[in-house]
């Protein structure tokens, strides 16, 4: 397992060098015909603004358009609210209790086989460019590794207001273009990590004007209004991404992956922001997959953020391990009928302790240490606005012993791992996370308690 000196950690101005693929003595090679993997993460994005999950302000082209084409997973859930937690669950499958990244210094342990380590582990070459501190090297999500640029996840290296997304496609159009002169023709997996739909949110000229509220507007209405103009802009670039992938003859043999890490919430409950409720607006995420090989479908039954590195192996071709808590999508992606599963979410940050587990319509939120809980009849109530716990107490029961039982299942096999350091934030890096918007333990804009 590659540690972090065996990384190549690349200048903001010197880009991606294609160079040896990371072969691992005793690794099954996946042979030429192997997929390429582009994974695309983008942060704060909620899934009702985009087009393709049925917002009609054209955010979205550019992922309306790659939705078209691919597996669209209707009702995905994200693992928690936050970028670290999710993240790492994407990345080795396992719930927040498994890895316990809970709060802002938390560093993913070594014992963890990530997607990339296994990618690379096969043969594949690695590369990364993100926007975001908790992705950087420090938090332990770049294992595997081998290219990284994390140059652009510091809020001082723009001084334009930390507008990335621009950079992060150069940066990875620039990887496809020296892999497509390379004389190595190792399989490749490029991480694309995009940070603008994060608050602060800023106004692009030409872009943002569409998207303004005429009149006067619903409490929230201005900031997602802006919000809605980042995501226009982040999507732009994520077009050039896809064009290059075209472009450079990589489109037929590559595996792409789009998924959020997190959602928003522009006082729907009370708060701005994210990171202290478990909310719909929070936690339901775009995710979406274009394969070689895959008919465009849309999935409508209830996967998670676990499922996408299982989903993402049995696609290249390797081994899905028998013992993590994500399972593959394979299945669904061919149209079968998917088993139902639970959907666990997680905050446990120091200021809130809450825990949700969606099955089907319905959808369970326990609060600690109270113990206290309400249930949501997302069918009916898709915004969550009725608690129907008295009118439904069977299901309370029946959704609070499978919550019980899946929390002390994802806490037990924590054990079968390292435990998740911690680092000392220091004033600089405190001061880092401020100006990303971050304050105490995810603290919420304005304070208010979930609901």
């Amino acid at each position: 397992m590659p540690s972090s000196s065996d990384r190549t950690v690349l200048a903001a101005g010197m880009g991606l060098l294609v160079a040896a693929c990371g072969f691992l003595p005793g690794a099954a090679w996946p042979g030429r015909d192997a997929p390429n993997v582009l994974f695309i993460t983008v942060d704060t994005l909620r899934a009702d603004h985009l087009g393709a999950y049925g917002s009609g302000r054209g955010t979205s082209p550019e992922l309306d358009a790659l939705a078209a084409r691919s597996v669209v997973f209707e009702e995905a859930t994200a693992s928690a609210p936050w970028t670290l937690p999710t993240l790492a669950s994407v990345i080795t499958g396992e719930h927040a209790s498994t890895h316990g990244c809970r709060d802002f210094g938390s560093v993913l342990d070594d014992s963890f086989t990530t997607l990339p380590e296994r990618l690379l582990a096969a043969g594949y070459d690695t590369a990364c460019v993100v926007s975001h501190l908790f992705v950087t090297s420090r938090h332990g999500l770049q294992q595997g590794v081998v290219h990284t640029d994390d140059s652009y996840a510091h809020p001082e290296v723009d001084p334009a207001q930390s507008v990335t997304s621009q950079v992060i496609s150069d940066q990875g159009i620039r990887f496809l273009e020296q892999k497509r002169v390379s004389p190595d023709r190792a399989p490749w997996f490029l991480w694309l990590h995009y940070f603008d739909p994060h608050e602060d949110y800023v106004s692009h000229p030409g872009l943002s004007e569409a998207f303004v509220t005429p009149g006067e507007a619903k409490p929230g209405q201005a900031l997602a209004d802006l919000y809605d103009g980042e995501i226009r802009y982040t999507d732009l670039h994520i077009g050039r991404v896809l064009a290059a992938l075209e472009q450079d003859g990589f489109a037929r043999d590559t595996i792409v992956v789009v998924v959020a890490d997190h959602g928003e919430e522009f006082l729907e409950h009370g708060a701005l922001g994210h990171g202290h409720t478990l909310h719909r607006e929070l936690v339901h995420v775009p995710f979406l997959i274009r394969a070689p090989g895959f008919e465009p479908r849309r999935v409508r039954e209830v996967v998670r953020q676990v499922d996408l590195m299982p989903t993402v192996l049995e696609l290249v071709g390797l081994d899905v391990p028998p013992d993590i808590a994500g399972a593959s999508l394979v299945p669904a992606m061919r149209g079968q009928a998917l088993e139902e599963r639970a959907a666990l979410a997680e905050l446990d940050n120091g200021l809130f302790d809450l825990d949700s587990l969606r099955r089907g319509r319905f959808k369970l939120v326990r609060t600690l240490p109270a113990g206290t809980s309400v249930l949501y009849d997302l069918e009916s109530d898709p915004d969550e606005t009725r608690d129907v716990a008295d009118l439904h107490p069977d299901v309370v029961r029946a959704l609070t012993d499978e919550l019980e039982r899946t929390k002390q299942g994802a806490v037990e096999r924590a054990g079968r791992f390292g435990t998740a350091r911690t680092l000392t934030l220091t004033p600089g890096l405190e001061e880092d996370l401020q100006n990303l918007g971050y304050a105490g333990a995810e603290r919420p804009h304005d304070e208010v308690a979930p609901r």
